[in-house]
């Protein structure tokens, strides 16, 4: 790792020179600066780093919201990302360890405790970054491209005994999948989104594995949580294509009607939005949300009579629903 690319993250320039000081008398030379997370995220995905160093407290964006953003993007799953802070909260802890950060560095930095969290580092390795895995993943990939299924699984099956990991979790279950070992493949695709709560191709897979066994109630719930995953990543293409799958199973659904209201809205197709969320509301016209939700299009197309009247039906059904009160408070003020 001493001869990989380090990217440092801080919107302090005092610490951010003090950690690269001790980087450089570890004999780590080779660093990337960045005083914000955009910045880092722009850099990153022009030079490839091999290790991520990030404050925790920025102002624009914190240190574990750039993290999510790499766990998110496959190409940094697996890159190593030590966050830093004055004082690690058994909150921040948990969340940290939640989003699947390498380790946690208190500052002010301590050169030796850096170094011996380095120095681990390199000893355990990490997966699809030592050579040994990332060959092993590079193999196991190949067979399966080559229709290899049994070799490939034996190959993602040597890895977990060695380090257990979502993607190769993944990869087992799109194998049994492909051989109709569906049970299988299912348990396999389970233990992906547990080891990573944030797997949408993993929740996908599984939805469309259920759909082969005819589990349809599954398959919708593993659907609509990838295409909200999806959503939550800003990749509105992905979700649109399963949420319409999603109504392949089941053409009454109120959530995917309501989703695909939220990503049409996103994309600013106002008109086709309101016809999704109009669709929700025929199904429950009693679900404050979607009244709601269709008072925000009405004040996207500056028609603010009819998303008045959309935010009454919400405090209606709802009369402790305070942000459609406070909307209808700004349009009666004309602040909006």
């Amino acid at each position: 790792m001493k001869n990989g690319v380090f990217l440092l993250v801080d919107e302090n320039p005092y610490l951010l020179k003090e950690l690269e000081g001790i980087l450089k008398k570890s004999g780590i030379g080779n660093t990337l600066k960045a005083n914000s997370a955009d910045s880092a995220w722009t850099l990153i995905r022009k030079q490839p780093c091999h290790c991520v160093i990030a404050s925790w407290e920025m102002a624009d964006m914190s240190g574990l919201a750039l993290l999510k953003i790499l766990r998110a993007d496959d190409k940094f799953r697996m890159t190593p990302f030590f966050l830093t802070d004055a004082a690690f909260t058994k909150v921040k802890v948990l969340r940290a360890g939640q989003a699947a950060v390498t380790g946690l560095i208190v500052s002010p930095y301590d050169q030796k405790t850096i170094q011996s969290k380095l120095s681990r580092l390199s000893e355990k390795g990490v997966p699809a970054i030592v050579q040994k895995a990332q060959s092993a993943v590079d193999k196991g990939a190949a067979l399966m491209n080559a229709g290899n299924y049994e070799e490939a699984l034996a190959v993602f099956e040597g890895l977990i005994n060695e380090s257990e990991n979502a993607e190769y979790y993944y990869n087992i279950g799109f194998i049994k999948t492909s051989k109709g070992e569906y049970t299988e493949a299912i348990d396999a695709f389970q233990k992906a989104t547990e080891l990573d709560r944030l797997f949408g191709k993993a929740y996908e897979a599984m939805g469309r594995t259920y759909k082969a066994m005819g589990k349809h109630d599954e398959a919708r719930k593993c659907l609509q949580t990838a295409a909200d995953l999806y959503m939550s990543k800003e990749k509105v293409e992905d979700a649109e294509e399963i949420l319409n799958e999603i109504l392949q199973i089941s053409a009454d659904s109120l959530n995917v009607f309501n989703s695909l209201g939220v990503l049409y809205r996103r994309k600013g197709d106002l008109k086709t939005s309101l016809r999704h969320y109009t669709r929700a509301l025929r199904i429950n016209p009693d679900e404050p949300y979607i009244h709601y939700n269709i008072g925000r299009v009405y004040l996207d197309m500056k028609n603010h009579e009819k998303a008045r009247e959309y935010f009454e039906n919400a405090v209606r059904i709802d009369p402790g629903f305070e942000q459609a009160k406070q909307v209808i408070q700004a349009i009666n003020l004309g602040r909006i």
